[in-house]
C-alpha cells in the first residue's frame, strides 16, 4: 500500500534506527567525507591587529593634532616585537604585518607623501581603516564547520591555521546488493552489468565504509541469506531491486519476515515503489531497480535516514525560480529532475530509467498532481549529493 510521503517522513523521524560511529581521521585523507562534529575555531584569525595595506600605521588623533607624522621604524609579516607607538609617531608597514600598539589606522603607501622623516596623507583619515583586528577572520570558539557537512579541500585552510590536524568523520559500514536475474555485478562482463550500485557505493563512502555485495538472482531464499549475512556486517542495508508487485519481487516480504517493513512506498510518481524497514536497528533501504527512481529514493529516503543516524540534517534544500512553463499530468504528484543554475532551475526530461537526464541533474523536487507552474515561479528543490 502506497502512503503519503508526509506519513513516510514521520515514520523515518520516529524510527530508533542505529547511531551512526565516527573514526578519528587526518583532515588530509578526509575530504570528501561528511564531519561528524561540530568544529569550533580555538584561536583568534588574526591573533592580533594587522595591516591591510602596505603603507603608515598612526593614531589618528595624533595626525588631527599634529598634521603630519615622525617616521620611527618599519614592520612587516616576519616582525616578532612590537612597539608601542608614541605620541606623534607612525611606523611604514607591509600588507599582514603587525602594527605598533596604540595604532589605530593605516594609510596607504600610495597616499602618504614622506618628507624626509615625517609623513603626511593625502586621503581622509579614520579610526579602523585598512587594519585587520584580531579575530575578523575567525573569532575563538566560533563555529568553523558544522556536523553533517561534507568536509571541502577549502576547509583545509580554515583548519590548518587553527592548527586543528585531525577531526571526527562519520563511519556508518553501509553494504550494497543488487537483486536480479538479468544483471551481473557492475565489474563483470555481461549484457546487463549492475549501473546503479557503482553511483551509491560512491555516495555512501561519504558517510563512512561502503562495500559491495555483488548481485543475487530474484529468489527469496538468496535474499533470506544475503540479509543475514548483512545483518551482522553492516550498520545500513541498500538492497536494489524486487521492489515491485510482480511474482519475484521478494526484497518487501523478507524485509517485513525478519524485521518490519515501515512503508512499502509512497504516492509519488518516481519514487513511489522505494521501501524502507529495519532488521533490529539496522535500516534496509530497497531502491527500484531503474536508475533514476533508485536515486532519488536514496537522496529522499535514504539521506534522511543517514540524518537520524548522524542526529544532524544532510540532505540540502533551496528555492529556485523555474526557467520556464512545467505541466504534471500524472495522476499523483511526482518527481521531477532539475538542472539548476544560479537561483534558476530548467526542468528535465521526467522518466525513471534516463541515464542521461540524471547526468545533467544536480537537483530534484516533487511536484503537485494537476499543476501547471509558470516560468519564474519558485519551486522547493533537494541537491544531489556529489
Amino acid at each position: 500500500m502506497l502512503i503519503p510521503l508526509s506519513e513516510a517522513r514521520k515514520l523515518i523521524d520516529n524510527t530508533d534506527f542505529r547511531k551512526a560511529p565516527t573514526k578519528r581521521k587526518s583532515i588530509y585523507d578526509a575530504v570528501g567525507e561528511v564531519v561528524g562534529e561540530d568544529v569550533y575555531a580555538i584561536k583568534n584569525i588574526p591573533d592580533t591587529n594587522l595591516s591591510a595595506m602596505d603603507g603608515f600605521a598612526f593614531r589618528v588623533s595624533d595626525y588631527k593634532k599634529y598634521g603630519e607624522l615622525k617616521i620611527v621604524g618599519s614592520l612587516h609579516p616576519s616582525s616578532s616585537e612590537i612597539p608601542e607607538l608614541k605620541e606623534g609617531e607612525a611606523y611604514y608597514v607591509t600588507t599582514g604585518s603587525p602594527i605598533p600598539k596604540g595604532a589605530d589606522a593605516v594609510a596607504r603607501i600610495e597616499a602618504s607623501k614622506i618628507m624626509g622623516e615625517r609623513v603626511k596623507f593625502v586621503e581622509e583619515v579614520f579610526e579602523g581603516k585598512d587594519i585587520k583586528f584580531v579575530g575578523e577572520d575567525i573569532s575563538e570558539g566560533s563555529l568553523i564547520i558544522s556536523k553533517g557537512e561534507i568536509l571541502t579541500p577549502y576547509h583545509l585552510g580554515i583548519l590548518t591555521i587553527q592548527g586543528i590536524r585531525e577531526i571526527n568523520v562519520v563511519n556508518v559500514k553501509s553494504c550494497v546488493i543488487a537483486s536480479g536475474d538479468e544483471i551481473v555485478p557492475y565489474y563483470e562482463n555481461g549484457k546487463i552489468p549492475d549501473s546503479i550500485s557503482p553511483i551509491l557505493l560512491y555516495l555512501l563512502g561519504k558517510f563512512g565504509e561502503s562495500k559491495y555485495f555483488g548481485v543475487i538472482k530474484d529468489n527469496k531464499e538468496e535474499i533470506i541469506n544475503a540479509m543475514k549475512k548483512l545483518s551482522e556486517e553492516c550498520s545500513y542495508i541498500v538492497l536494489i531491486g524486487g521492489s515491485s508487485m510482480g511474482d519475484k519481487d521478494y526484497s518487501k516480504k523478507v524485509i517485513r519476515e525478519m524485521g518490519s517493513l515501515l512503508f512499502e512506498g509512497v504516492a509519488v510518481n518516481v519514487i513511489k515503489r522505494g521501501g524502507v524497514g529495519v532488521i533490529g536497528d539496522i535500516p534496509v533501504i530497497n531502491l527500484p531497480g531503474q536508475v533514476v527512481s533508485a536515486i532519488t529514493v536514496f537522496h529522499e529516503h535514504g539521506l534522511h535516514i543517514l540524518s537520524r543516524m548522524i542526529g544532524k540534517e544532510v540532505r540540502k534544500f533551496s528555492y529556485y525560480f523555474l526557467d520556464q512553463d512545467i505541466s504534471v499530468k500524472h495522476k499523483m504528484d511526482s518527481v521531477f529532475l532539475f538542472r539548476t543554475e544560479g537561483v534558476y532551475a530548467k526542468p528535465l526530461r521526467w522518466g525513471t530509467g534516463l541515464y542521461s537526464e540524471l547526468a545533467k541533474a544536480n537537483a530534484f523536487g516533487i511536484l503537485t498532481r494537476g499543476k501547471t507552474y509558470k516560468r519564474g515561479e519558485t519551486v522547493e528543490l533537494q541537491q544531489f549529493l556529489i
